[in-house]
């Protein structure tokens, strides 16, 4: 008999055994297949966020063309990124729109929706298909911005008074004409503010920048060109909170050599604008209303005219050490580089700070001193803790190259400032 009980409670353990693997099987087989579906529908998700954020920043990048070709344009680059594959069971829908925040700033909308079609999940009733879902939004900032630009001389020597004007044309086209704010500086002997900053500035830089083919003479007085694009920048407000991006662009061919300071003019403080030349020891003094040059020294002892109210100066103050030094050529063209610094890295420290990018047009261009007003990471005294921008170069100046390539220049600054501009 026992015997007999012991054969029977195997067999019942036997079959229990066997029950047990074969519920154990179909609970492993559908978590597997649960978790293939949902691993299928993470892909999706993952190529669909990448589709989604593309999206948003094109339609972002491209609002200054209006809010319809933006539209079009997000649906082409999601498209694009996104590749349907056959685990969709249609085509991705996808949903762009704007609003605006409380400052009157653009949003973009972008949502999307992807339909998979279930490997293992379809054996479930009302399970054929997945749905995967994404959304982004992105806020374009304010750009308040100054274009700070070479009229000197040397310019129309080098191709850069004609490769110029359409270049700046193209750039400013970047940007909205109703949102942003913008001025145009120019400076050769003296700096001038051809559009003050404000909105609706395409039609007045377009006139400025066209009308400066006849105006391009004259020493470099970068300095200035600086301090009036920082004024202009510094009259705009930004509110707190306010999403705003404050650019100064700062275009030249060479070397800063003139500044501004007041000498004595038979014995009464006058200001005057003063330096001019590239080699040599000479110095010229010039009007800082119209550039018009008034005298020369010769960087040791004589002045022409000889009857200049200015005969009897042969030193300046230097804004380097607050000393007297010689007036000479050597001695203005390396006060001219420190002021051109010192005020880019006052704009920088501000708050918000100011990004300032610099062009260098021809071989003759500094690009040490370049890098350091932009505070490029290239620069010897780069800043991390500054805002940092970026120093570029068309180097193909003079040449047929020279205007496609400046072009190129303007539309990479363009590029970075938008992306600075969603962020």
């Amino acid at each position: 008999m026992k015997l007999f009980r012991r054969s029977r409670s195997r067999e019942n353990e036997r079959g229990q055994i066997v029950i047990l693997v074969a519920v154990s099987l179909t609970l492993m087989l559908l978590f597997l297949a649960l978790a293939i579906d949902v691993g299928f529908a993470y892909v999706t998700k993952a190529k669909l966020s990448k589709a989604v954020d593309a999206a948003c920043l094109t339609a972002m990048k491209n609002l200054a063309q209006g809010q319809t070709t933006a539209r079009n344009l997000a649906v082409n680059s999601f498209n694009g990124n996104y590749n349907v594959s056959g685990l969709d069971s249609n085509p991705p829908s996808i949903n762009v729109t704007f609003s605006t925040d409380a400052y009157g700033q653009t949003l973009v909308n972008v949502t999307a929706t992807a339909t998979i079609r279930t490997f293992f999940m379809r054996m479930l009733p009302n399970r054929q298909t997945f749905s995967v879902s994404d959304g982004a939004q992105a806020t374009r900032g304010k750009l308040i911005m100054s274009l700070v630009l070479d009229r000197s001389g040397s310019m129309t020597s080098n191709g850069g008074s004609t490769a110029l004007p359409p270049a700046v044309i193209t750039f400013i086209n970047y940007f909205d004409n109703n949102n942003d704010e913008v001025a145009m500086i120019s400076f050769a002997s003296n700096a001038t503010v051809d559009v003050p900053i404000g909105y609706n500035f395409i039609t007045p830089i377009t006139n400025a920048v066209t009308a400066m083919k006849t105006k391009f003479s004259g020493g470099t007085f970068g300095p200035g060109g600086l301090s009036d694009a920082k004024t202009q920048n510094d009259s705009v407000s930004v509110q707190p909170g306010q999403n705003a991006v404050k650019v100064v662009v700062y275009f030249t061919d060479g070397y800063v050599n003139t500044i501004q300071d007041k000498l004595s003019c038979s014995g009464t403080p006058t200001l005057y604008n003063y330096g001019g030349y590239d080699s040599g020891s000479s110095v010229d003094v010039f009007d800082p209303s119209s550039g018009t040059s008034l005298a020369t020294y010769d960087g040791v002892s004589k002045w022409t005219p000889t009857t200049t109210c200015l005969k009897n100066v042969t030193k300046f103050t230097s804004a380097i050490n607050g000393q007297l030094k010689s007036l000479n050529r050597t001695n203005v063209t390396a006060d001219a580089k420190y002021r051109a610094l010192q005020t880019a890295t006052a704009m920088r420290a501000e708050n918000p700070g100011m990004l300032v990018y610099s062009i260098g047009l021809g071989s003759s261009a500094d690009q040490a001193f370049l890098q350091q007003i932009a505070n490029d990471p290239a620069s010897s005294t780069y800043d991390p803790n500054q805002p940092v921008g970026e120093a570029v170069f068309a180097s193909k100046c003079p040449s047929t190259q020279c205007s496609a390539e400046l072009q190129q220049v303007f539309q990479t600054i363009a590029a970075k400032i938008l992306l600075r501009l969603t962020q």
